[in-house]
């Protein structure tokens, strides 16, 4: 007996099989490019604080004169863990959950910046120097496949040589470094 495929059955098991595939491929680079994207929008908000910082004018509580232009000064990460995918910093997903009273350490405060939902990146903010020798960096490490294999977005922000105690002034936008994006 001579058996007959309908069309309709061949064509709804190609679909499937391709809907399992974009699943299979897709979901992950999706997934991939949105904590990318989120690794750039909170590296965008830090160094446009950084920058604020810098050129707004502030009092020196010592001395109760114009403050020296200059970055938030320190070094601060949002965790001590090397990533998100280190089950104490969130469950094991590869997601930091936010901590509340992180946001409350000195440089974060004068950032004005925090993060209230969970993140894949563990994010480091780095600042030295005064008037033209000012810079900042702030980073944003990530192990999206929990492989040990991290990705890595930098921004690095120089104040101008032209600064001046009454005029703090900026260098060009920041410049930009990626490495291993794709991890």
């Amino acid at each position: 007996m001579l058996l007959t495929v309908q069309p309709q059955l061949i064509a709804t098991t190609a679909l499937v099989a391709a809907a399992t595939l974009t699943a299979a491929v897709g979901v992950p680079r999706l997934l991939q490019r949105q904590h990318q994207d989120e690794a750039l929008r909170e590296l965008a908000r830090l160094a446009k604080s950084a920058s604020v910082y810098y050129v707004k004018p502030k009092m020196d509580p010592k001395t109760s004169l114009r403050a020296v232009c200059a970055f938030p000064q320190g070094e601060i990460r949002t965790t001590l863990a090397k990533s998100c995918c280190d089950a104490k910093v969130g469950s094991g997903d590869g997601l930091c959950e936010p901590a509340k009273i992180e946001w409350n350490r000195t440089l974060w405060g004068a950032l004005k910046w925090k993060l209230a939902e969970p993140h894949a990146f563990v994010y480091e903010y780095k600042g030295s120097g005064e008037l033209g020798a000012a810079t900042f960096t702030v980073s944003a490490y990530g192990d999206l496949d929990c492989d040990g294999v991290y990705s890595t977005f930098r921004y690095t922000g120089r104040a101008s040589a032209q600064s001046k105690p009454d005029d703090c002034l900026l260098t060009e936008a920041p410049t930009f470094e990626v490495i291993d994006a794709g991890e």
